[in-house]
């Protein structure tokens, strides 16, 4: 059992607080290493000292982006400081259940639950009869719909095992007592017949007319009509599809809101690979997106001159911005005079500005509606950043260049219009290992322009964002962990 989850178990269970691990119990060993949800239900009269307790272990609270939100059921992440596991809590303090996708159905049977409980690896759990009740009621109310019919076919191995994994451990008689019980519509013949068709299993018309007479004798249990969890499962998966053709997310957002991180840091520090690291780890559950701010896409206003682009480094080679950056620091260092800049490098300088502008003001509306932005490198408020304005690095009298001055405080606007992120994963690196990576890059850049970017990062200055300084040169599981803290900390 990971850590965050020990703990969890070990405060509800010395609090006193009613709750049970209710649903897919043969898999507990999954839950508790962190690999699938934990599905937990709690009173409600221990609703408020439930909130207080996950508030208490930094479990946050979290909510769909869009779609239905099931009422009595809420979201909660966790970070697991040892391993990095992001644990997704799903608490209920209602049965609401049935199909995957709509979950139509309250059942009234928490008390049931909560009462047949026994304790397996430290947690509540209900009796091997209490769970058989659930787990028939929800795998045949499957078998009603081509949407669920889809999906349970997908993990239809699994269910045979499972409701003999039930069978071994309980009595179906105690079962049939708990179904007589607490849902008197059912008749105790219809579920056992539904038990049998699930253990044997029955063939697949048989299971579908057993479900769809269960789910008649359910029906007053139902939150909407049958036509609406029809359209309601359908809508859903067509959702689900989308965003596995678009490799989207799950669609969750902390309750506390969206977040811009940035990460920066000199040549070789591994950025893109702890980026790619953050965004599969958040990504997971929340809602994230990866943005470049030292190469945003072209807006309608730059995208001509930047298809361009190209073209003009190849013909105008001394115009590139890092053979000028290099050069200017060059003549600074011998104390030359400063060199007229060429006057295409001051052009692109300022619809580079015009692009991270526009780039970063999306993300940071789209932090404010919850999403999680992640963006490779980020302008900064230091003069020598590499990221940000370049033409105020250059003292050229105003009387003698008038277009290039006025083309200087239009991107120094650009920049000064541009929001602070909300936190910066600052990376370096010793300036040996930097050079060693750097020969071992896909690109491979000049020795002297890795130097230099290394002495321009050293010190970023993002104004009142923390800034949160990380070394890379230590493995890279070591980093990684570093990276998921410093990013959960500011959530």
């Amino acid at each position: 059992m990971i850590t965050k989850l020990q703990k969890l178990i070990q405060n509800l269970n010395e609090n006193g607080i009613s709750y049970c691990h209710w649903k897919s119990n043969s898999s507990l060993s999954e839950v508790l290493s962190g690999n699938t949800d934990v599905d937990l239900l709690i009173h409600r009269k221990n609703a408020d000292s439930f909130r207080t307790l996950m508030s208490q272990l930094c479990f946050r609270p979290a909510s769909m982006q869009v779609g239905e939100s099931f009422p009595a059921v809420e979201h909660y992440f966790g970070l697991d400081e040892e391993t990095g596991i992001l644990v997704h809590v799903h608490a209920y303090f209602q049965v609401i259940t049935g199909e995957s996708l709509a979950k139509n159905f309250h059942f009234p049977i928490e008390k049931m639950l909560l009462e047949n409980v026994r304790e397996e690896h430290s947690v509540r759990v209900p009796t091997k009869s209490a769970e058989l009740v659930v787990f028939t009621l929800r795998m045949m109310l499957k078998h009603t719909t081509l949407v669920e019919l889809l999906l349970l076919a997908r993990d239809w191995k699994h269910i045979p095992p499972e409701v003999e994994w039930l069978w071994e451990g309980g009595s179906l008689d105690e079962s049939v007592d708990l179904v007589r019980s607490w849902l008197p519509s059912v008749d105790i013949s219809l579920f056992s017949e539904c038990v049998a068709a699930l253990k044997s299993p029955a063939p697949l018309i048989r299971r579908i007319l057993l479900g769809f007479r269960l789910r008649s004798a359910l029906s007053i249990y139902s939150r909407h009509a049958a036509i609406w969890a029809s359209l309601s499962g359908a809508q859903k998966l067509s959702i689900m599809a989308f965003r596995r053709l678009t490799r989207s997310q799950r669609g969750m957002i902390p309750q506390s809101g969206g977040a811009v991180i940035a990460f920066v840091g000199p040549e070789a520090t591994g950025k893109s690979t702890l980026l790619a690291e953050a965004k599969d780890w958040l990504g997971e559950h929340l809602v994230v997106e990866q943005i470049h701010a030292g190469k945003p896409r072209s807006t309608v206003l730059t995208l001509i001159p930047n298809i361009l682009l190209p073209a003009l480094r190849y013909l105008l080679p001394t115009s590139r911005s890092n053979q000028v950056e290099t050069s200017r620091v060059a003549n600074e260092q011998s104390k030359k005079s400063q060199e007229v800049y060429p006057f295409i490098f001051a052009i692109r300088s300022v619809l580079l500005a015009y692009d991270r502008r526009a780039l970063l003001t999306r993300a940071f509306a789209r932090a404010s509606n919850g999403s999680i932005i992640l963006c490779d490198r980020y302008p900064s408020l230091s003069k020598e950043a590499p990221d940000g304005s370049q033409l105020q690095h250059f003292v050229l009298p105003s009387e003698h260049y008038p277009v290039r001055h006025l083309l200087a405080r239009i991107e120094k606007r650009l920049y000064q219009e541009i929001p602070m992120p909300d936190l910066v994963i600052s990376l370096s690196v010793p300036m040996d290992v930097a050079l060693m990576r750097n020969k071992t890059r896909g690109k491979e850049e000049p020795e002297e322009y890795v130097r230099l970017r290394h002495s321009q990062t050293s010190n970023p200055n993002f104004g009142n964002t923390p800034v949160c300084k990380i070394s890379t040169d230590q493995p890279l599981e070591q980093t990684v962990l570093e990276v998921k803290r410093a990013i959960w900390d500011a959530i």
